[in-house]
């Protein structure tokens, strides 16, 4: 007697939990199927319950309003709003309870969602470099010997375009090559990292048909392949959402604005940059420099394209940039050149969505951003520094004279900017502007850059301490166009031109909904 009381009791406690676990599955589905569909809430909800329930008698109850946050979790308000809460009332069996009429037990399982957007942004920001020489040898460092491009091929990748699903398409290809063959869909190519030359490979087989009929896609594709090819020192793997950030579905990429290949080479480079340091030295690049050493580095990647919801991010990621500048033309005896030991700082631009409104008159994205900001300050000295000044850096040293140099100029932060898009409704490119002229930042530390001269042994009669400094005074500032012509050449191969960013919204979907937790 007692084993069979115990096992009806046992599938009693069975059946409640299933049907628990029913309507709770039930209530979820109900809930973002009627987030999804706001103009017939109560028949989207209802068919999406029943079907799962599979002929089982249920009871389904659909009401709109809005979420607050309570003692223990979220308050539904019946009202406007755009939250749908769905209730699902299921019966369970007891066969404990029958013989004294509580045969049947009544589960009640509840759910919210709200509609959720998907939104396309593109961050849109290419300039030419001034000095050929400077993003040549960037290029040749990251691509190989023959990546460096030429003003003319520079120049025909910025005008054509691509389609992001298209890309996502060909490295879908190349995936499935790697792993044996197994198709891959947009969400592993989403979390799957790609070396350079793959990258450039997967752009380049997108002209490949056009080439056939089109002397410009013909050029493009050669070119492509050319940087794909070109034997670059060192193949380091770049997560892709750091080039572009994939947070839809398939079906979303085709929110995507037309991307160029230069943007794309350019977000590959900076990509390049967040997996370690490179190093390049140049000689003459301009009138008035005789020699150059750059590192840059950047301390993240930041995607270029985001096809995703709230909180998605595009832009640019801060880099640092440590120069070494070799400037002749000293008026002074046994030195006649000068080491200027700079370190630019470009603060990471982006532009982050805020908040996609899914209401009755289409999408709204909220998008709030910063452009990017500069600084250069002379870079911190290894060497011995005069006494009790350790922020100093040297500046020359010879036969006796040494001279040390302190400065920094840089742009208060600025405010984040606000920017409303409704893709469809008018302009999809919105800039985000803090204007910038960084040669003046250059004439402020030359004009501000304080010198300490130190004189021993033969120099103290050659020279006073007054006629060095100003010396040192007048070449600094003599040297602030040609280092101008340097760093913003550095900027502009990589896109990134400081104070500005443009951001293109190509479009946003309400096609997904985001179940709210727990409801009280």
């Amino acid at each position: 007697m007692l084993g069979a009381l115990s096992l009806i009791v046992a599938t009693d406690w069975i059946r409640v939990s299933e049907t628990r676990r029913f309507a709770g599955e039930a209530a979820a589905i109900a809930a973002l199927a009627a987030a999804k569909v706001p103009e017939a809430p109560i028949a989207a909800a209802a068919n999406a319950a029943r079907a799962l329930a599979n002929g089982a008698d249920i009871v389904v109850t659909t009401e709109r309003g809005k979420a607050l946050p309570g003692p223990s979790g979220l308050v539904f308000v019946e009202g406007p709003g755009e939250v749908v809460r769905v209730t699902v009332s299921a019966t369970a069996r007891s066969l404990l309870g029958t013989p004294v009429g509580l045969g049947r037990r009544t589960i009640v399982a509840t759910a919210m969602a709200s509609r959720a957007g998907v939104a396309a942004l593109t961050e849109r920001t290419t300039a030419m470099p001034e000095l050929p020489m400077v993003p040549s040898a960037i290029e040749a460092r990251l691509f190989g010997a023959t990546g460096a491009l030429t003003v003319g091929e520079r120049t025909m990748l910025g005008q054509a375009t691509f389609r992001v699903a298209d890309l996502v398409t060909e490295l879908g290809h190349i995936l499935a090559k790697r792993d044996g063959g197994t198709e891959a869909d947009v969400a592993a190519v989403a979390e799957a990292s790609f070396t350079p030359a793959e990258l450039l490979t997967a752009l380049a087989s997108l002209y490949r048909d056009s080439a056939r009929s089109s002397a410009e896609a013909a050029g493009i594709l050669e070119l492509l392949r050319r940087l794909a090819g070109s034997g670059a020192p060192d193949e380091t793997t770049l997560p892709f959402s750091g080039v572009i950030s994939l947070g839809g579905e398939g079906v979303d990429l085709t929110l995507a604005s037309p991307l160029r290949p230069l943007e794309f080479i350019q977000a590959v480079m900076r990509a390049r940059l967040a997996q370690g340091a490179i190093s390049v030295e140049l000689r003459s690049p301009t009138t008035g420099i005789d020699a150059v050493s750059l590192t840059m580095v950047s301390e993240k990647a930041s995607a270029a394209v985001l096809i995703g919801g709230e909180d998605g991010v595009v832009g640019i990621p801060s880099i640092r940039i440590a120069t070494r500048f070799i400037v002749s033309g000293l008026a002074i005896p046994g030195a006649d050149a000068l080491e200027l030991p700079l370190e630019v700082t470009l603060s990471s631009g982006d532009a982050r969505i805020r908040r996609i409104v899914c209401g009755p008159a289409g999408p709204e994205v909220a998008v709030t951003g910063r452009p990017v900001r500069a600084s250069v300050a002379f870079a911190a000295e290894t060497t011995a520094s005069p006494a009790g000044a350790s922020d100093y850096v040297r500046l020359l040293a010879a036969g006796g004279l040494t001279a040390w140099g302190k400065g920094r100029s840089s742009f208060a932060e600025d405010p984040p900017v606000d920017m409303v898009f409704r893709p469809g409704a008018g302009d999809t490119v919105a800039s985000l502007r803090a204007p910038i002229d960084f040669s003046n930042r250059l004439e402020r530390l030359a004009t501000e850059t304080q010198v300490l001269v130190s004189l021993e042994g033969n120099a103290r009669g050659v020279m006073s301490e007054g006629g060095v400094r100003d010396e040192i005074a007048r070449l600094i500032a003599g040297s602030v166009k040609p280092v101008d012509a340097v760093l913003s050449s550095i900027f502009a191969t990589f896109g990134i031109v400081p104070g500005k960013m443009d951001v293109v919204a190509a479009g946003a979907a309400c096609n997904t909904a985001t179940l709210l937790g727990e409801v009280n």
